[in-house]
């Protein structure tokens, strides 16, 4: 069975992805300023929810921001401890969760923001 990608008449928001600061570059510590990504065609739901984030602590959302595979531009890794700017406001990722089909390949991602 073949899922569908999200419409992209749904994913009618934009987002800038900040990284986690030294992600990648290999330091402890007093690295670079960290990389910020526009990512296009994303939906952005506000929601308030409590969950367990992996260092088994609990935290309220504030939203979750969807990102497809397919419509969303660029597809690419989340970390948790980075920051979505979204309308001029600066959330903190504390989760993200690949949600699978049928594929080997996530079909969407789900970001929880607080």
């Amino acid at each position: 069975m073949l899922f569908e990608p999200i419409p992209k008449r749904l994913l009618i928001h934009e987002v800038t992805y900040t990284e986690p600061p030294n992600v990648g570059d290999g330091s402890m510590g007093g690295g670079s300023k960290p990389k910020s990504t526009v990512i296009k065609n994303v939906r952005f739901t506000p929601t308030r929810k409590k969950v367990t984030k992996s260092d088994n602590t609990e935290a309220y959302t504030n939203g979750i921001l969807f990102i497809d595979s397919v419509n969303s531009s660029p597809f690419i890794e989340i970390n948790e401890g980075g920051k979505i700017t979204f309308k001029n406001k600066k959330l903190n990722i504390i989760g993200c969760l690949e949600a699978y089909t049928d594929q080997e390949t996530p079909h969407h991602l789900e970001v929880q923001l607080q």
